[in-house]
């Protein structure tokens, strides 16, 4: 395909296949090999860039998505003669030494004070959390991006993205060839499924620019989020923290930030993957899914929406549009727990997901709980939510409730983790979500 992108000030027209990496395209056709390869993956953040203003990593991102698209490498940060005040304070700080690392880390570094001038030492590390160096301390990193904060830093201008479809072209296309044609969003999985050996789609449209798919608002009583939704501005977004403080806290824990402004809702969802995050969010949410085609829309609730290992509703002339998440009364308790082998940016071993509230009364009702790495799909603890609805949550109840659970899933045992510590551990944080909710007073204990 022919397309034609600016790097670094720069316009080039270039012909590639649609899903040559990124990374490629710098390296092997514009020889700026400042940007690195090291994990492939999105893990490591050598190959991290600015597309379009924001961090991504370059291996990630297809040809496909790049027209008319805007790109900042390494060499277009700055010179010798005039480094970036970035460079100059890594510099000044010692915070380089082999060098591979350090271009990824400093667009990072410049990434994370264009969007907030004047980070915490948190915040700093957060923001650089997705970027692994070997030989340097972080502590110097650190240090260097907290120097580059307290100097004047002139910020970029925003960059207007445009769509190369319309919306009634993309649902046109899925209608003449249903399920031939391969959707990119942030693909986030697809670049590193094809390098482990996936066979290559045929066709591929990009949908991430569609601005009908894009956005958070309030209506109806509920919360409708645009499939191409990032993580990033759903973690960031003042209704989602409002409404949906489960959701945002899914979103926060979701990778580091390159990925998490390239990956979506609608990516994690339409995925199947049954150690996503996000939909035993939407679950125990009671979300529905909005499926849009030419002749018009349809739903589907989220609890129904997969049918089996990596399969779902979805028909192949069907583009998910939208999620739709009712507004939870104001004293719903709502928390995500995900269990991994780190801390941060690990796929889960276990998650859940929960939603419920006491009435008047002091006993449970609106009771959902839901479960992701535990079985073949995302699942509603149904039986558990039977078990506790109408019930007081005592001690008692709460321990029974943990042991309903851990019988209820259906794990297996693989490379992350046995099946008998995920029982384990989703009766463990069944007992969690009930007594970390603000209605389980020492009196019910």
């Amino acid at each position: 395909m022919k397309i034609e992108l600016t790097v670094n000030g720069r316009s080039h027209a270039l012909d590639v296949d649609p899903l040559r990496r990124l990374l490629d395209i710098l390296r092997e056709d514009l020889h700026l090999t400042g940007t690195k390869e090291g994990c492939g993956e999105g893990e490591c953040g050598a190959c991290a860039v600015l597309l379009d203003g924001q961090l991504v990593n370059a291996c990630l991102v297809p040809a496909a998505q790049l027209d008319g698209r805007t790109i900042l490498t390494i060499e277009g940060l700055g010179t010798a003669d005039h480094p970036d005040p970035v460079q100059q304070a890594f510099m000044e700080e010692g915070a380089a030494q082999c060098g591979f690392c350090i271009p990824g880390m400093v667009l990072a570094a410049r990434a994370l004070l264009n969007a907030c001038p004047h980070p915490t030492h948190q915040e700093i590390r957060r923001g650089l959390a997705g970027n692994l160096c070997r030989c340097t301390g972080y502590e110097r990193i650190v240090r260097a991006v907290e120097v580059a904060a307290s100097r004047e830093i002139e910020p970029w201008p925003e960059t207007k993205i445009r769509s190369p479809l319309s919306w009634e072209e993309v649902l046109q296309r899925l209608q003449a060839r249903p399920g031939e044609i391969t959707v990119l969003a942030g693909t986030t999985d697809l670049l590193t499924e094809l390098r482990l050996g996936r066979d290559a789609p045929g066709e591929v449209i990009d949908i991430s620019r569609l601005p009908e798919l894009h956005g958070i608002t309030t209506a109806d009583g509920e919360t409708r989020i645009g499939a191409a939704t990032t993580f990033a501005v759903i973690a960031n977004d003042p209704l989602v923290a409002q409404h949906l403080p489960a959701l945002r806290d899914a979103a926060r824990q979701l990778g580091a930030a390159a990925i998490q402004n390239r990956a979506t809702l609608g990516g994690n969802i339409i995925s199947a993957s049954p150690a996503a995050d996000a939909p035993p969010v939407l679950q125990a949410l009671g979300a529905r899914f909005v499926l849009a085609r030419t002749g018009g829309e349809r739903e589907v609730a989220a609890t129904a929406f997969y049918t089996a290992y990596r399969e779902t509703e979805r028909r192949g002339d069907e583009l998910l549009a939208r999620i739709h998440i009712p507004i939870p009364h104001p004293a719903t308790h709502q928390a995500f727990y995900k269990v991994g082998t780190r801390r941060a940016q690990a796929i889960s071993k276990v998650i859940l997901a929960g939603s419920a509230r006491c009435d008047d009364g002091g006993l449970l009702i609106d009771v959902r709980l839901s479960a992701g790495s535990v079985a073949p799909t995302t699942i509603p603890l149904v039986e558990t939510q039977r078990y506790l609805e109408g019930r007081a949550p005592t001690d008692e109840v709460i321990r029974e409730a943990g042991e309903i659970a851990s019988k209820e899933v259906v794990p297996i045992d693989d490379i992350r983790s046995t099946a008998h510590y995920r029982r384990t551990i989703i009766g463990r944080l069944v007992v969690r979500f009930l007594e970390q909710a603000p209605w389980h007073t020492p009196a019910r204990r």
